[in-house]
């Protein structure tokens, strides 16, 4: 992987999906791109003057104090960024969109290997997590996104959530592609689909997959409603990352509109890795 996106509200960036995108850049050896959001106002309207039956509409020139203040703030974030990024010895690009965030951002996710972004990216109140907006980059983007934890520590294990469709083994090919120094990582496959049972066929097909690029592989079956199951395990684990394909055709697909899923990401204990096709 080489091409690393961090996204950022420029007025007020996520310090902890700094440390994380940090992380990753250093054990990837990748550049670093800063992604600077900016949600600016509308301009309103030009005063107009009637002259007969004719308008006119006056020019302004002078810029709002508001977007002075977005300005100042913007390019100040910007310099921490690039002063923390050399201090940590890693290359980094800075990228400032100023248009609707959603749409700068999906636009960047498709000529990115991943972009990393906080769970509260946008958040309308400090307790909406996961945000609107990501939920809806999740959805839309064109790349894997990893949804940065609250604290960083380093990946020792890696957890693919597991239940049978295209789109969860899409997702572990892409991780593991993306991320092959984590080849000596314990490797978990939590199957999850509603049995909770493994088909050997496909189990041992999984595993000749993953022995090619992991050498500790285990599997584990989660017992009763696999969302709250995946939730149980996940409030185990810290020192691991969570890989999933979400938007396939089984639960996978819902589990980011169910309760479960966003106690995953209001927990925030763990990055989670998901990508669709």
């Amino acid at each position: 992987m080489k091409k690393l996106l961090l996204a950022f509200d420029a007025e007020k960036p996520d310090l902890q999906s700094l440390e994380f995108g940090i992380y990753l850049a250093q054990l990837t050896g990748s550049a670093l791109t800063g992604v600077f959001l900016e949600d600016l106002p509308v301009a309103p309207p030009a005063a107009k003057f009637a002259y007969g039956s004719v308008y006119a509409e006056s020019i302004r020139t002078e810029t709002p104090p508001e977007l002075t203040y977005k300005e100042r703030i913007a390019e100040e974030n910007i310099r921490k960024f690039k002063a923390t990024c050399e201090a940590q010895g890693i290359s980094y690009l800075v990228h400032r969109d100023q248009d609707v965030p959603l749409d700068e951002l999906v636009a960047e996710s498709r000529y990115a290997d991943v972009i990393i972004s906080g769970p509260a990216l946008f958040a309308a109140s400090p307790v909406e997590t996961p945000a609107e907006m990501v939920k809806s980059l999740l959805n839309k983007a064109e790349s894997p996104v990893i949804i940065s934890p609250h604290r960083t520590y380093a990946i020792d294990k890696v957890l693919f959530a597991f239940d049978g469709s295209s789109s969860a083994l899409f997702a572990i090919k892409q991780f593991t592609y993306l991320f092959p120094e984590l080849s000596g990582t314990d490797i978990n496959v939590l199957q999850a689909d509603e049995g909770a049972i493994f088909n050997e066929e496909e189990k041992e097909k999984v595993y000749e997959y993953l022995k090619v690029h992991y050498s500790r592989i285990d599997f584990t079956d989660l017992r009763g409603k696999p969302q709250d199951e995946l939730f149980d395990y996940c409030l185990r684990e810290l020192n691991a990352i969570l890989v999933m394909g979400a938007y396939g055709r089984s639960w996978l697909s819902n589990l980011f509109k169910a309760s479960a899923a966003d106690l995953v990401l209001k927990l925030n204990n763990l990055p989670v890795f998901i990508t669709h096709r």
